[in-house]
């Protein structure tokens, strides 16, 4: 059993900085008692500590999209059958489960509840994510514009993206996302920030990020995994966070923001009816514009299960 741990092992390294004990073991054929006799055996105080070298192997490697492509089809074997699929959606699943867990180890709940802090009492809000990133920075924006009309979303339309930044400083915040490699621009604007005065406010996830060299407010996440990108679930988890506790601060004000909000979308009708189902309908014209329903509307009628008429 020890034999045949290692070997599995030292076939696919990769797998161990990922991989959870129990999957790992059923994958070597083993059982997950052995994957820790066998850290023992290297005189090795268990499981996590075996994969740790692991992992600093990984993260001394060049950080490139092809590598870690290509690492991804390696984990497969290339294939495309539903079992190894399979194994690498739980791979990715529970690779963002640790990484969550590690995340709040590393935050803690006083360190997020002092950051929304900073943030809430903030003059004005500047958000910026790039790349891979955005999603984080545009849910940060669109979720704190219900109740807050003073956050400014720098995303540089038109090449403006400087711009955004004119008027930044003391009494403002901004809220940074950022992970390896590291985007140019969002090192020079959290640079620019700091120079007039602003509070910075980072979502990294190194010690050693361009962000912990300008901010005491780092949030460091976890962003190991599979994927072709590091990651991004912990840093949306920290920004859903967020926006929970600055909406929480904000009294009464924040409510009666919320409520206009909430009103505003009603008149535009933004969101489909609740109980509402929708369903095709045969169209009027055949496909041929005739008055006719031809074979192309009465196969779209079978599809959805429709009378035809």
């Amino acid at each position: 059993q020890l034999q045949s741990g290692a070997r599995y092992i030292l076939e696919r390294p990769d797998e161990v900085a990922f991989t959870s004990m129990r999957q790992l073991a059923d994958r070597a054929g083993v059982q997950p008692a052995t994957m820790v006799r066998l850290a023992q055996k290297l005189g090795l105080d268990g499981y996590e500590a075996l994969r740790e070298p692991f992992r600093d192997e990984l993260r001394k490697q060049p950080s490139g999209y092809g590598r870690r492509a290509r690492q991804l089809q390696e984990r497969t074997g290339r294939r495309s059958g539903g079992r190894a699929l399979n194994h690498l959606a739980g791979e990715m699943m529970s690779a963002d489960r640790e990484n969550l867990s590690l995340t709040l180890q590393a935050i803690g709940g006083d360190g997020l509840a002092a950051t929304s802090k900073v943030l809430a009492k903030s003059r004005r809000l500047y958000i910026l994510g790039m790349r891979s990133l955005y999603p984080a920075a545009y849910y940060t924006h669109y979720s704190c514009s219900l109740f807050r009309d003073d956050v400014v979303l720098l995303d540089g339309p038109g090449g403006t993206f400087s711009d955004g930044l004119r008027g930044i400083g003391e009494d403002d915040a901004m809220l940074i996302f950022s992970l390896d490699p590291y985007t140019s621009d969002v090192v020079e604007a959290a640079t620019y920030a700091v120079e007039r005065g602003a509070e910075l406010v980072a979502v990294s996830d190194s010690l050693v990020s361009p962000m912990a060299a300008l901010t005491p407010h780092l949030l460091l996440v976890g962003t190991d995994g599979p994927a072709l990108f590091k990651t991004v679930v912990p840093a949306m988890a920290v920004a859903q966070t967020l926006v929970a506790q600055m909406l929480a601060q904000g009294g009464q004000a924040a409510l009666d923001a919320v409520a206009e909000s909430e009103q505003q979308l009603d008149r535009f009708e933004t969101y489909w009816p609740a109980g509402v189902t929708p369903a095709p309908r045969l169209a009027g014209l055949s496909s041929e514009g005739t008055e006719e329903p031809d074979a192309a509307d009465y196969a779209r009628a079978d599809k959805y299960g429709l009378p035809r008429k």
